[in-house]
């Protein structure tokens, strides 16, 4: 009875440490594979954006995206919301003089709509 029960256990740590090895593998790919996706993120959506998008109007919603840590500015924007195909997205204008309730004119890819930027601000 005794050889069975090691005989487990080795099968158990074996199991155990391949286990370790392909989950700290997986994890390393990932953190060498995050910076390279976020860098070329970036250019994926601008080229999207310039050269297969549609235009639409969006409007200013009451959603603060407050910019950097410091507690005494507490300088934000507003985010815009518009709809495609009756989903609604949500992004970040960038732009503190917009207020809740202004028309903007933006532009989104219809292959992924979250990719969206405003095109000209109107008031």
């Amino acid at each position: 009875m005794p050889k069975k029960t090691k005989s487990k256990q080795k099968q158990t740590d074996s199991l155990f440490k391949k286990l370790k090895d392909r989950w700290i593998l997986i994890l390393f790919g990932v953190i060498i594979l995050y910076f390279p996706f976020i860098m070329l993120r970036g250019k994926v959506k601008s080229y999207l954006l310039n050269n297969d998008s549609i235009k639409v109007k969006a409007v200013i919603v009451n959603e603060q995206n407050f910019w950097g840590n410091s507690p005494v500015s507490q300088t934000f924007s507003y985010s815009y919301e518009y709809f495609v195909d009756g989903e609604k997205y949500r992004r970040d204008s960038h732009n503190e003089q917009l207020e809740i309730g202004d028309s903007i004119l933006i532009e989104y890819t219809p292959i992924y709509p979250r990719f969206s930027r405003i095109i000209k601000d109107k008031k």
